[in-house]
């Protein structure tokens, strides 16, 4: 009989007391430990699937943007989103990456910052356990596309 039905899908939770595995006990990362450590761990046993990682808003930054019809592109709403940001709490601001959504047409926008660093980090430890890195999502983000999912896109 044959696997190829078999999903070689994992979906990884990044916090940074445990990381939670899809169809697995979480696994407390241990005092001095890192996730990212914890999270390889994981990974090494997971060859040649496609992973997807949700990241716990410890370590994201998220900013609601009112509506503004003077801005007419995304270049304009990203550099009010960094603009946003910096005032509030992201130091380095030129580390992180900022994304801003549209979530209704006329109607504000959600942004969110990531540090590069660490999405570099998970990318490379994706390639180094030979796994498919297929998304990398605040829990937000990925917790509002399952319920938009099961409620339909909206007005």
């Amino acid at each position: 009989m044959s696997l190829l039905w078999r999903s070689k899908k994992t979906r990884i939770g990044l916090c940074a007391d445990r990381v939670l595995i899809s169809g697995a006990q979480a696994i407390a990362v241990p005092n001095g430990e890192s996730p990212l450590d914890v999270m390889s761990s994981v990974l090494s046993t997971r060859k040649e699937h496609q992973v997807s990682i949700v990241l716990a808003d410890s370590f994201v930054k998220y900013m609601l943007l009112p509506w503004n019809a003077a801005l007419k592109t995304d270049e304009q709403w990203l550099a009010l989103a960094r603009h946003r940001l910096a005032t509030v709490s992201v130091g380095q601001l030129a580390e992180w990456e900022v994304k801003p959504t549209v979530t209704c047409p006329q109607r504000g926008r959600h942004a969110c910052a990531i540090e590069r660093s660490l999405v570099a980090a998970l990318a490379e430890r994706c390639v180094a356990a030979r796994v498919d890195l297929t998304s990398v999502q605040p829990f937000l983000v990925a917790g509002f596309n399952q319920m938009r999912g099961l409620a339909g896109a909206g007005p």
